[in-house]
């Protein structure tokens, strides 16, 4: 089974493990802020410095996400390496807030976790 994106819900009941085992079968893992996962490119952050509208300065938040993954942006905190968001990462499905259909980091490191 593919690694998949899964959107995060503060809805009562939400069960994470077990979306995630009926989705695909595969263990779910949340990549959402805070944590060593998190995008530190907000958009809200992105949305002040550039003026761009919310939908632009999402795409541009992790735009610079990956940017950074590569060694190309410095943030808060030290990217990860490739090495270990495959180790940590490879083979789950990710979970972070940002909508169905728009731009997220999830995207990202499910393609640098799933090689």
């Amino acid at each position: 089974m593919r690694p998949q994106r899964i959107v995060l819900s503060r809805k009562a009941g939400f069960d994470l493990q077990a979306i995630s085992q009926a989705l695909n079968g595969l263990p779910a893992q949340s990549v959402a802020r805070p944590g060593p996962w998190g995008n530190p490119f907000s958009i809200a952050d992105v949305a002040a410095e550039t003026g761009l509208d919310h939908d632009a300065a999402q795409a541009e938040a992790v735009a610079r996400h990956a940017r950074w993954l590569a060694g190309e942006l410095v943030a808060d905190r030290a990217a990860p390496s490739l090495d270990d968001i495959s180790a940590t990462l490879g083979g789950k499905n990710l979970a972070c807030w940002c909508r169905a259909g728009t731009p997220c980091h999830v995207d990202t490191l499910l393609a640098f976790a799933n090689k």
